[in-house]
């Protein structure tokens, strides 16, 4: 089953220096958001001129494990789209590498994650529909 570079997410220290940063400092065009005020915690997307795709969101409530899925909350996660996450997670192996079965996120996708031996993150998804 084909996957493809979707985006990297990023747990930033403080999310208006960061979206400033993107925003204002590298161009990248902000594409998506949610939060803020009566809304919780903010989230952005952005998008660079070539197609990349940068997703920051404030620490928030991880009951859909969100947030904590991150190492300490600041190690990047990569974002691989999926055709059918439930197919492509049932492929693989079972084991410790397993960080988060097939869920759906407050977010708007279902998905599922997996850690290398390193500790780093590797997010199959695909948005909901």
């Amino acid at each position: 089953m084909m996957s493809k570079f979707d985006h990297l997410f990023i747990a930033p220290s403080d999310f208006g220096k960061s979206l400033a940063f993107y925003k204002d400092t590298l161009g990248w065009q902000h594409v998506a958001g949610w939060g803020g005020g009566d809304q919780g915690p903010r989230g952005a997307v952005l998008k660079s001129s070539g197609g990349m795709s940068v997703t920051i969101a404030e620490e928030h409530d991880a009951k859909d494990r969100s947030w904590s899925h991150g190492v300490n909350g600041n190690r990047p996660t990569v974002h691989l789209y999926v055709e059918d996450v439930d197919a492509q997670f049932e492929k693989l192996p079972a084991g410790e590498h397993v960080v988060i079965k097939p869920e759906d996120t407050h977010w708007g996708t279902r998905w599922f994650v997996v850690s290398d031996p390193d500790g780093n993150l590797i997010a199959f998804g695909k948005p909901r529909e």
